[in-house]
């Protein structure tokens, strides 16, 4: 009886050292080895131990408004990712800038176009290499230059009677997707470039001034001055 007492009390005492050596080996898995890299290897060492438990990729880069199309072939873009992210611009693929986020995550790149569509995108990446880009943007290089053309009506008409106090301007313009304003009032402008614009007239001089704009910005206007009388 004292014997089986015995043996199971070793038994136990067994296990129960069993235990705390798994135990002591977890912990020093877990905080042990690297605390002695971290002593060891000094800074650089903390520094690779927090990277390699680093996997989150960084805030993915986002930019501030860009425009659909510009006229001028230099163009400023801005974002936010994650502070202190090295971001890297490409502009159609080709690397145009390295910059690092400030503490705020913002970023500033200035970027020369080519002439026509332009892919812009970037990518971020923080001190444990991870990486996230950017969704591409489209940014149209156009500078070549808008014409409008009125055909209808020419500077110095006069006009009479009720009948003729609403008279049409009518002309062209060069390009698709124009802006056509007739004394400030948006004109229709027709698929193939043509204008038209009912326009009531008053008594005496009437100036007539007509503004085309595409989505570059690139412009051009005429003016003119017709006259009605009752």
């Amino acid at each position: 009886m004292d014997g089986r007492y015995r043996a199971t009390k070793d038994k136990n005492k067994s296990r129960y050292y069993l235990l705390l050596s798994v135990v002591f080996v977890i912990l020093m898995a877990k905080w042990g080895v690297p605390a002695m890299i971290s002593a060891i290897s000094g800074p650089e060492g903390r520094r690779a131990v927090q990277n390699e438990k680093d996997i989150i990729p960084p805030q993915q880069p986002i930019f501030s408004a860009l425009p659909e199309a510009t006229n001028s072939a230099n163009l400023s873009i801005e974002g936010y990712t994650e502070a202190g992210a090295e971001v890297e611009l490409l502009v159609n693929d080709t690397r145009a800038g390295i910059e690092r986020a400030d503490e705020s995550g913002f970023f500033e790149f200035d970027a020369t176009l080519a002439p026509g569509d332009n892919r812009v995108n970037a990518t971020a990446k923080d001190d444990a290499g991870n990486t996230s880009q950017s969704p591409v943007a489209i940014v149209v290089f156009d500078n070549l230059p808008m014409e409008l053309t009125v055909e209808s009506p020419t500077n110095g008409n006069e006009y009479f009677g009720k009948s003729n106090q609403t008279i049409e301007v009518r002309g062209r313009v060069s390009k698709d997707e124009v802006e056509v304003l007739v004394n400030n009032s948006f004109a229709l402008v027709e698929k193939g470039g043509s204008f038209r614009y009912k326009l009531l007239l008053a008594e005496g001089e009437n100036t007539i001034k007509i503004i085309a704009t595409d989505k570059a910005g690139n412009r051009d206007e005429a003016e003119m001055t017709v006259r009605f009388s009752l």
